[in-house]
C-alpha cells in the first residue's frame, strides 16, 4: 500500500497555493500518482514523490522559471532522459534565465540551448582549505603566523593591533 497525501495535505506541506495545485494537475506538469480524483467528490492523491516534484515546480516558478518553461523542462527531460517523473528525479539548477541538468558531474542546458553542456567548474571550498590548512601545518607556516591582541590605552577603548608570536614572548620577559 502506498501512502497518499490529500489535496489540503499536500498545500500545508509544499506552500503550493490550492490554485496552482489544482492547475498543475489538470494541464498535466504534476498529477497525483495515487488517485488523480475523477469527477466531483472525489479527491486527488499524491504520493511523496509527488510532493518533491511539487516543491522543485514551486522553487523553480519562484525564481523566475515560467509555466510554459517548466512544461519545456518537464518535455525535455522526459523524452531525452528518460524520466518518468523529472522534477522529482533530476538535479536542476537555474542560471539566468536558462534551467540545466547535473548530468553525470556536468551542467547541460534544458531550456535555452537543449543538450547543450556548459562550461563550468565547482571549486571545492572545504576541500581546499582543508588542503591548505593541512600543507601550513607540515611546513610549520603557523609559527610565523600574526596574532590579534587587545591593547588598551587610558584615553579610548581597546583596539586590536597585530602582535606577532616572537613579540608576544619578548613582553612577557620585559614586563
Amino acid at each position: 500500500m502506498e501512502i497518499g497525501f490529500t489535496a489540503r495535505q499536500v498545500v500545508k506541506l509544499t506552500g503550493v497555493p490550492y490554485s496552482t495545485l489544482n492547475l498543475w494537475a489538470k494541464n498535466g506538469l504534476v498529477q497525483p500518482s495515487v488517485a488523480p480524483g475523477r469527477g466531483t467528490g472525489t479527491e486527488r492523491v499524491y504520493n511523496f514523490s509527488d510532493l518533491i516534484a511539487l516543491k522543485v515546480a514551486f522553487a523553480l516558478r519562484k525564481s523566475g522559471v515560467t509555466t510554459s518553461s517548466l512544461k519545456k523542462v518537464v518535455d525535455f527531460l522526459r523524452r531525452n532522459e528518460h524520466m518518468d517523473k523529472p522534477l522529482s528525479e533530476a538535479r536542476l539548477v537555474v542560471s539566468g534565465r536558462d534551467v540545466a541538468i547535473v548530468r553525470k558531474g556536468e551542467l547541460v542546458s534544458v531550456l535555452s540551448k537543449p543538450g547543450q553542456g556548459y562550461l563550468s567548474f565547482v571549486v571545492d571550498l572545504p576541500q581546499m582549505i582543508g588542503e591548505l590548512v593541512n600543507l601550513a601545518d607540515e611546513t610549520k607556516a603557523f609559527v610565523h603566523g600574526i596574532a590579534f591582541s587587545q591593547v588598551g590605552t587610558e584615553e579610548g577603548p581597546s583596539r586590536k593591533q597585530p602582535v606577532s608570536a616572537g613579540s608576544r614572548r619578548r613582553k612577557r620577559v620585559s614586563g
